[in-house]
């Protein structure tokens, strides 16, 4: 054992999983990562050998002398690391640093290496397959193919494995018993080589910048939220009151939607007059009309910042089968005669996939699902690239039966062919929501008075990106 001090760190160790997490700087060709509860493990691919980070932030080399050195992972249940080679697993000793058994398994290339119970999840290289060793047999027992295009460590924690993909830096969720994708968290980082899930913290070695950083997502049991991106709007609103009297009536302006994809705060308006309220349970601030207001041409300004986040739903099983009903606050967003009792997510999931895959526009995707049944609730967005906005347009969100609402930004299924995969982007800013199933053509509602039924203005929409 060869070993070298390096002050890389002033911190102790325990403090990397408090909420202000550090982050580690690594050797050049770090690959893989693990915990052993006290300690970060990864490997030196160019040493040929594994690296601990003490308590004091110190680096302990633990030279093995083996080429082709990928996965690393603590096995809690034996309290060994595992680290994998061409052919073989290596158990070794996480006090010493010395091997303690190898297992020979049939396997070239591996990527990384998970364990849980009695099995060992292999992620081998060349297929891109999950193989899963059975400690008990000696035996690979079979597997799933990940469908990455370049995977690089695996990991398994709250009940699921979790592999990272370099070609798109993200880190992908499968189901252990089916094989099928189940969510993935979106990360800014371009050199990806190390997966460790501990408790409710991600952390991932990143190459580039020779760091393990901690990524941070929300996981929740329909999605799982990352990639944060935050804007700055003012939004300049145009729009022609035509009433002759307005000592009675009111103007609601509809605040951009606040929920999980995007959290919208310090809604301001420059004109005093208009107070925070609601409008059928949407935030809004609303004016109450005097006889000194005019009607005609109406300028109104407000800003607001929202914090978007990516959001990947899965519908999994358990939804799909069990008998459910619409609830009653989206009976405004479809037409009850067109549903069919009968059906279940199941059904309905069908029936959106095949909407998606045949539509040849936005509205031709709506019409056709209207046609079933499936509620529905229109939007209006600004797509940002580079955070900069490229284009405003019309989008939709669907209630999946039994499940809840997921957005639809684009019908078109792009890459993902999963029929219970739905995403909004971090990039799309949700300006309004519609107050039932037929697109508004604004966020400016007025009424004569308090019994007259809210109209939908027609507005110019102007913005600044702040």
């Amino acid at each position: 054992m060869k070993k070298i001090i390096v002050i890389l760190i002033f911190f102790p160790i325990g403090f990397v999983f408090s909420q202000e997490a550090k982050e580690y700087k690594l050797t050049e060709k770090a690959y893989g990562l693990a915990w052993d509860g006290v300690h970060f493990w990864y490997i030196d691919t160019n040493r040929r050998a594994i690296i601990k980070i003490n308590e004091n932030g110190e680096q302990e080399i633990f030279n093995l002398g083996l080429a082709n050195l990928r996965g690393i992972s603590f096995d809690q249940r034996e309290g060994k690391l595992l680290v994998v080679a061409p052919k073989q697993i290596l158990k070794l000793d996480p006090n010493s640093g010395g091997i303690t058994d190898k297992i020979n398994i049939p396997l070239q290339n591996i990527a990384g290496i998970a364990s849980f119970g009695n099995y060992y999840y292999i992620l081998d290289l060349d297929s891109g397959k999950v193989q899963i060793y059975d400690q008990a047999t000696a035996l690979l027992i079979g597997g799933f193919f990940t469908d990455r295009i370049r995977p690089r460590d695996i990991c398994y924690g709250r009940d699921s494995l979790w592999i990272s993909d370099s070609s798109d830096n993200s880190v992908y969720r499968y189901d252990t018993k089916t094989g099928k994708i189940t969510g993935s968290i979106k990360t800014s980082l371009r050199s990806i080589r190390g997966l460790l899930l501990s408790g409710s913290k991600l952390w991932v070695v990143d190459r580039e910048n020779k760091e393990i950083k901690n990524i941070p997502f929300v996981e929740t049991e329909r999605f799982i939220a990352s990639g944060e991106e935050e804007y700055s709007l003012e939004v300049t609103l145009k729009f022609k009151i035509n009433s002759t009297s307005l000592s009675k009536a009111q103007i609601a302006i509809l605040h951009p939607p606040s929920n999980e994809q995007q959290r919208v705060r310090s809604v301001k308006f420059t004109d005093a007059t208009y107070q925070p309220g609601f409008i059928q349970r949407n935030r809004a601030h609303i004016k109450k009309m005097t006889i000194e207001d005019l009607p005609g041409e109406q300028t109104l300004k407000y800003k607001f910042s929202s914090r978007n986040q990516f959001i990947k739903y899965y519908v999994g099983e358990e939804y799909l089968g069990k008998e459910s009903v619409y609830p009653g606050d989206v009976s405004s967003y479809y037409s009850k005669d067109k549903e069919n009792p009968k059906w279940t997510a199941r059904d309905y999931l069908d029936s959106i996939f095949l909407a998606r895959q045949t539509a040849d526009s936005m509205n031709d995707f709506k019409n056709k699902i209207t046609e079933v049944g499936v509620p529905i609730q229109p939007f209006r967005m600004i797509r940002f690239e580079q955070s900069k906005p490229k284009s405003i347009q019309d989008s939709v969100s669907i209630f999946v039966l039994g499940y809840g609402w997921v957005p639809i930004a684009d019908f078109a299924l792009g890459a993902n062919s999963d029929k219970r995969y739905f995403e909004k982007k971090e990039t799309d800013l949700i300006l309004y929501n519609s107050l039932d199933s037929n697109p508004s053509v604004s966020p400016i509602y007025f009424r004569k008075d308090t019994n007259s039924p809210w109209e939908n203005l027609p507005a110019e929409i102007s913005y600044k990106v702040k």
